[in-house]
């Protein structure tokens, strides 16, 4: 998926756990998180000599695809609540690069590989989908009444 997905994708997962404002940004920030193993991604190309290591050392999809980095917001936030946006944050990206090519979630077992196999241009063709789902979504969420509850919730 690209990073846009992602973000939307982890700003919706982060909103549903957490109802607020942080939700959404620790849901839409963790969910570009686990790119950063590629060099090229947009969390990546700002981190380049660590994403650089990674990508070279492990691997993409690996160790930040697979159930280690579920264990990060534990890690990260005291605050169960944040806690919760960051994981399920991290999930939509998991279960959605999981939707169009294969993660090493058991990783360090290298027959830990799962996830579907789809060529170029279905991996294109289901990131507009899922994408363009979800910013309708987003738009029929906030016309009917989500800005208010959320505003509401500042």
């Amino acid at each position: 998926m690209t990073w846009k997905t992602h973000l939307v994708l982890g700003a919706m997962a982060g909103y549903y756990a957490f109802p607020s404002w942080k939700g959404i940004a620790i849901g839409g920030a963790m969910a570009l998180l686990p790119d950063i193993d590629q060099a090229r991604s947009k969390i990546g190309y700002r981190l380049r000599p660590l994403s650089s290591a990674l990508q070279k050392g492990i691997g993409h999809r690996t160790l930040t695809h697979s159930w280690v980095m579920l264990l990060l917001p534990a890690m990260l936030f005291s605050d169960t609540l944040l806690a919760q946006a960051a994981l399920y944050g991290l999930l939509s990206h998991l279960i959605s690069d999981a939707m169009v090519g294969r993660i090493q979630f058991l990783w360090p077992i290298k027959q830990g590989w799962v996830g579907v196999r789809l060529t170029k241009s279905m991996y294109r063709a289901v990131d507009r989908l899922v994408f363009c789902v979800a910013v309708v979504y987003l738009l029929y969420w906030g016309y009917s009444g989500g800005i208010e509850q959320l505003v509401r919730t500042l």
